[in-house]
C-alpha cells in the first residue's frame, strides 16, 4: 500500500511538471504583437476569428495557420493557393477536423479550439502514459516527455494529436486510432512498421485523403518542397546544433538497437530521421517535432513493432504484428 501511494504521489509530481512545462512553452511562444499576426491572418484569408487575445494567438505565427484554415472549412477549400503546399498541408487535415468539430463551425471559435484539442490531446497522453506504467515501467514516462508533445501544443500543431493516436495504436487500440493517425500525422506511420495489419489501415487512410488533395488542389500542391528529405547526415552537418546533434546521436541510437534487437521499427524509425533535410534541421525545434514518433517507440520497446527471426516470424516477448 505504502508503494503504491509512493508510486501515485511520482505519478502525480511529473504530471504537474508536464503541465507547468507546457503551459510556459506556450507563454514563451506567444508573439509579442499577436494583433498583428492576427490581423494578417484575417486580411490574408478573408476570415474573421475576433479578438482571442495573445494566449490564442500562437497558431497565427507558423504551421497552425492550415489547421486553423482546415478548422473553419474542413474541406480545405480555405486553404487556397496562398498556403504554401495546401495539399500537402491538407495530409495533416485529422487536427484541423478535430478543431473543426469543437468549434462547432464558428469562425471566431476556432482560436480556442486549438488549444482545446491540444490541450486533450496532452491530457489522453499523459493518461496513457499512467495507465501503461504496470505494463511499460518506467519507459511509459518516455511518451510524455517528448519535445514533440511540447513543441506541438505551443505552436497549435498536429504533434499532440499525432502523438496521443500513435500511443493508442502501440498500445493495442481499435483500427480507429491507426486511420486517424494516416490522416493527421501520416509520417508517424513508419513507427508502425513490422504491424502489416494496421499499418495497411494507416497507409489506407493517408492515400485516399491524398487523392481528395489531388483532385482539390493540383500535383504541384501536393508535393513538398526540396529539401524535406536527403542524405543521411547531410542536412545535420548543413544546420549543424546542438538540438540537432542530439536528435542525430538519438537516431543512430535508435538504429543500432533496432538491428541489434532485430525490430526493423526501430531501424526504419531511426534511419528515417536521420534523412530529415535541410528544410527541416534548419530550425531544429521542427526537427524535434517531426521525429515525435521516436520517444513513442522508446517507450514500447519491443512491443513497438515486428523483430523477424530467420523464419520470418516473431520472436517471443513481441506482440503480433496485426494487433486489432
Amino acid at each position: 500500500m505504502g508503494e503504491m501511494r509512493k508510486h501515485h504521489r511520482g505519478a502525480a509530481l511529473l504530471i504537474l511538471i508536464v503541465i507547468a512545462f507546457a503551459f510556459y512553452l506556450r507563454w514563451d511562444a506567444i508573439s509579442a504583437s499577436p494583433d498583428i499576426h492576427i490581423e494578417r491572418f484575417e486580411e490574408t484569408y478573408r476570415v474573421d476569428v475576433g479578438e482571442p487575445g495573445p494566449w490564442f494567438s500562437a497558431w497565427a505565427m507558423g504551421d497552425g495557420q492550415a489547421y486553423a484554415l482546415i478548422g473553419i472549412d474542413p474541406t480545405g477549400r480555405a486553404l487556397s493557393e496562398r498556403i504554401h503546399e495546401a495539399g500537402y498541408r491538407f495530409a495533416r487535415a485529422g487536427f484541423g477536423w478535430a478543431v473543426w468539430a469543437v468549434s462547432l463551425g464558428q469562425d471566431e471559435a476556432v482560436p480556442y479550439a486549438l488549444a482545446i484539442v491540444g490541450a486533450l490531446c496532452m491530457a489522453g497522453v499523459l493518461a496513457f502514459a499512467v495507465g501503461l506504467r504496470s505494463r511499460l515501467g518506467l519507459r511509459s514516462w518516455l511518451i510524455v516527455l517528448n519535445p514533440a508533445l511540447f513543441i506541438g501544443l505551443a505552436a497549435d500543431t498536429s504533434e499532440p494529436m499525432g502523438i496521443l493516436l500513435l500511443t493508442a495504436a502501440l498500445a493495442g487500440g481499435g483500427r480507429w486510432a491507426v486511420g486517424l493517425l494516416g490522416v493527421t500525422r501520416p509520417t508517424f506511420l513508419v513507427a508502425l512498421w513490422g504491424r502489416w495489419g494496421q499499418l495497411a489501415l494507416g497507409v489506407s487512410a493517408a492515400v485516399l485523403l491524398g487523392i481528395y488533395g489531388l483532385v482539390v488542389f493540383g500535383i504541384e500542391a501536393m508535393i513538398p518542397s526540396g529539401g524535406r528529405l536527403g542524405f543521411p547526415f547531410h542536412a545535420y552537418f548543413e544546420h549543424p546544433s546542438v538540438l540537432g546533434v542530439l536528435l542525430g546521436v538519438a537516431a543512430i541510437v535508435t538504429v543500432a538497437h533496432g538491428a541489434h534487437a532485430r525490430t526493423w521499427s526501430w531501424v526504419l524509425a531511426g534511419l528515417f530521421v536521420l534523412c530529415f533535410g535541410t528544410d527541416v534541421l534548419r530550425d531544429p525545434l521542427n526537427a524535434w517535432r517531426a521525429a515525435g514518433f521516436l520517444p513513442v517507440i522508446w517507450a514500447f520497446g519491443g512491443d513497438s513493432g515486428d523483430a523477424a527471426g530467420p523464419d520470418g516470424g516473431l520472436h517471443s516477448g513481441h506482440v503480433s504484428a496485426d494487433v486489432a
